[in-house]
C-alpha cells in the first residue's frame, strides 16, 4: 500500500506539479478523517440484506457513449439496468427508468447534486460515496432516502466483493461491476460503454484543479446528448493517460470473472472495450416484432398524439438529405439511421429524437414551453 501511494504521488507531481500534488495529498487524507467521523453512519444489515439479492439475474450496465444513439433503448423495459451521471436527460427518448443508479465522480456529482435528487426517488436503488476519497462529503450534501445505499470509497486498487466498501477505477463503470457483482447478477451487459474519448477541446481548466474542467457550450463529444457535458457543467477532462488507466481496470476485472462467477458481454455498438465477448444487442432479446413495435410506440406516442407509427410517416416528410438541412426550421419529421445520426448533435436541440426502430429515427418537435422548463435545457 506504502509503495502504491508512493508510486501515485510521484505520477501526480510529473503530470501537475507540487501545488496540485499537495491539495490532493490534503483532500485524501481529509477523506480519512471525515470517513472515521462518518463511521456509524452505514447500516450494515441494510447491506447483508442486499447481498446476492438479483442472485441468477441479468442486468444492462448503460454506459453513456455515443452509441446509445444507435441503441433501441426502448427493448429494455422491465430488464434490470444499471445507470450513471447525467443518463436522466435521455428520459424524455425511453419508456423506463433506471433500476440502479449511482454517479462516484467527486467533479460531476457535487455539479449534479440538486438533479440527483431528483432521480433518486425514480429509481429502485440509488448508490453515492458518503465520502468521496477525494474529500467531498456527500452524506450530508444528498441527504437520506429510503432507497439509497452509501458506498465507501477506499484508497487504492482492488475489486471488492464485499460492500459497502469498493474502489474506485478510473470510471463510475468499475464500481458498478463491483455494486452488480455484489448484488448477485450472474450476467451483465454491457452497453453504451464506447471508451472512444476525445479532449474536449472547447472546455476550460479550473484553477489548480488539475483535470477538472468546465465546458463552455453545449458540445460535449462524447456522450450521446452534446449537453451531457454542455455549457457550465464540471467534470475530468479525459486525458489518454485516464483513460489507459480504466483499460487497465477493465482488463483487471476480465481476468476476475472465473472466480466471480459471472458473465460480462459487450452488446454495445462502436465499443473499444474487447476483454469481454462480444453479442449484438437484438439477439439478446426474444421480442415478436409486433412486441418491439408496440415498446417503440410507446416512446412515440409518450411525446405526441400519434396513434400509430403509420400515422407518423403519412402526416409527415422523410427527410433523406442532410445538404443543407435545418433542423430548427422542421416541424415533425423522419429519417432513415445513417443521416439521422449525422444531424443528431444538432437536432435535439429543436426534436426530441426517438428510436431507431426499422432502420429509421423519428423527430417530434419540442414545444416552446417543455423546452424552456425541462431540466437538461437549464445551463
Amino acid at each position: 500500500m506504502i509503495k502504491f501511494y508512493l508510486e501515485k504521488i510521484l505520477r501526480t507531481l510529473k503530470r501537475h506539479g507540487i501545488k496540485i500534488t499537495a491539495l490532493k495529498s490534503i483532500n485524501r487524507a481529509n477523506s480519512i478523517y471525515k470517513r472515521y467521523k462518518l463511521k456509524n453512519t452505514r447500516d450494515s444489515d441494510q447491506w447483508s440484506r442486499l447481498k446476492n439479492k438479483f442472485e441468477g439475474k441479468r442486468v444492462f450496465l448503460i454506459g453513456n457513449g455515443p452509441s446509445l444513439n444507435k441503441t433501441p433503448l426502448y427493448l429494455l423495459k422491465n430488464e434490470y439496468t444499471m445507470c450513471f451521471n447525467r443518463f436522466f436527460i435521455i428520459d424524455e427518448r425511453i419508456n423506463w427508468q433506471p433500476y440502479f443508479y449511482t454517479t462516484t465522480d467527486n467533479v460531476v456529482l457535487s455539479d449534479i447534486v440538486e438533479e440527483v435528487k431528483e432521480v433518486i426517488p425514480k429509481t429502485s436503488y440509488s448508490f453515492f460515496p458518503d465520502i468521496h476519497f477525494r474529500g467531498d462529503n456527500f452524506y450530508d450534501r444528498i441527504g437520506q432516502f429510503e432507497n439509497l445505499f452509501w458506498l465507501q470509497q477506499l484508497h487504492g486498487e482492488g475489486f471488492s466483493k464485499e460492500l459497502p466498501k469498493i474502489f474506485p477505477g478510473g470510471s463510475v463503470i468499475y464500481e458498478g461491476l463491483q455494486i452488480l457483482n455484489f448484488l448477485g447478477f450472474n450476467k451483465i451487459y454491457l452497453i453504451g460503454v464506447d471508451l472512444n474519448y476525445q479532449v474536449h477541446k472547447t472546455a476550460k481548466y479550473l484553477k489548480n484543479k488539475g483535470l477538472d474542467i468546465e465546458s463552455q457550450k453545449d458540445d460535449d463529444p462524447n456522450h450521446f446528448d452534446p449537453r451531457y457535458f454542455g455549457k457550465n457543467r464540471k467534470y475530468h477532462q479525459p486525458k489518454d493517460y485516464v483513460i489507459q488507466n480504466v483499460f487497465r481496470n477493465l482488463e483487471y476485472v476480465s481476468g476476475l470473472l472465473p472466480e466471480l462467477n459471472i458473465k460480462i458481454i459487450n452488446a454495445g455498438y462502436d465499443s473499444k472495450l474487447d476483454y469481454f465477448p462480444r453479442v449484438d444487442f437484438h439477439k439478446v432479446f426474444n421480442l415478436s416484432d409486433e412486441s418491439i413495435e408496440t415498446l417503440f410506440f410507446e416512446c412515440l406516442s409518450k411525446n405526441s398524439d400519434y396513434e400509430s407509427i403509420f400515422q407518423f410517416e403519412s402526416e409527415n416528410d422523410k427527410i433523406n438529405s442532410i445538404d443543407n438541412f435545418q433542423p430548427s426550421k422542421e416541424n415533425d419529421f423522419y429519417m432513415d439511421l445513417e443521416n439521422a445520426l449525422k444531424i443528431m448533435n444538432k437536432a435535439v436541440f429543436t426534436h426530441i429524437p426517438i428510436g431507431p426502430y426499422n432502420n429509421k429515427y423519428y423527430f417530434i418537435k419540442r414545444q416552446q414551453l417543455s423546452l424552456e422548463c425541462s431540466p437538461e435545457t437549464k445551463s
